[in-house]
């Protein structure tokens, strides 16, 4: 455990590491009591049902899941959906911070797979460069961190984390959607499944639609804005 991580992810405030995934992966996800895989250790048979959003993994570690801090990357967030034809529900999971000072995590101030992986690093200076004043991003476009900017929030909106191996299912504590209509779908879906009751039991639906617009996501960031982000009502259910 890297102690001196863990009392920065403290001091400013980060509630969360956020994993996106095509909304069909839940029930996979859960259905096994295990939790996230890294797409390195999913058999073939799982990767026939599961589908890893990235198996081209650019920066090298098929090996560990990417994740962000705080809020998703809605800018690959958003061309992952695209090429989604059939299946267009996804779900953003908010996993516990703890995952930040395990040992194994590597942290880029960008998006880990610009320059294949070459920003990719473990340990507290790589962890704070997340933060850095200036960074260099896609394109070669220079990001300023603003006064306004949340503690929490890394300076470019594309950095990531990256998580070795597995995401315990316990430390899943929440599943963000796009509307109550989409949080009554994926309920029933893993009531059919037949999911252990006590996993059905810990999964916290939250309504939070501005984590699925880049847009929108992305000028309150820039604003110091929390989006706005609702517990699913379960009365809905009935």
């Amino acid at each position: 455990m890297n102690a001196r991580i863990k009392a920065e992810v403290q001091r400013r405030g980060i509630t969360r590491l956020c994993h996106f995934t095509p909304s069909r992966n839940l029930g996979q996800i859960v259905i096994g009591n295990v939790g996230i895989l890294a797409t390195q250790k999913l058999k073939d048979d799982e990767r026939s049902i599961y589908a890893p959003t990235d198996l081209a993994r650019l920066d090298g570690l098929a090996d560990h899941i990417c994740c962000t801090i705080e809020y998703p990357n809605a800018w690959y967030f958003d061309k992952a959906r695209a090429k989604e034809v059939l299946f267009k529900d996804w779900v953003v999971l908010l996993i516990d911070p703890k995952y930040l000072w395990v040992k194994g995590t590597r942290f880029s101030s960008r998006n880990a797979a610009a320059a294949f992986g070459a920003d990719v690093a473990e340990g507290e200076a790589a962890f704070q460069k997340m933060f850095a004043d200036r960074t260099v991003g896609a394109y070669g476009k220079t990001f300023v961190r603003s006064v306004q900017r949340l503690d929490s929030c890394p300076t470019d909106e594309q950095a990531e984390v990256l998580v070795p191996d597995t995401i315990s299912i316990a430390d899943i504590i929440g599943v963000a959607v796009q509307s109550d209509a989409q949080a009554r779908n994926e309920m029933v879906r893993i009531q059919l499944l037949k999911v252990p009751q006590p996993v059905q039991d810990r999964l916290r639906f939250v309504i939070a639609p501005d984590l699925f617009d880049k847009y929108q996501l992305s000028s309150s960031l820039k604003l110091g804005r929390r989006p706005e982000e609702k517990p699913f009502d379960e009365a809905l259910l009935q």
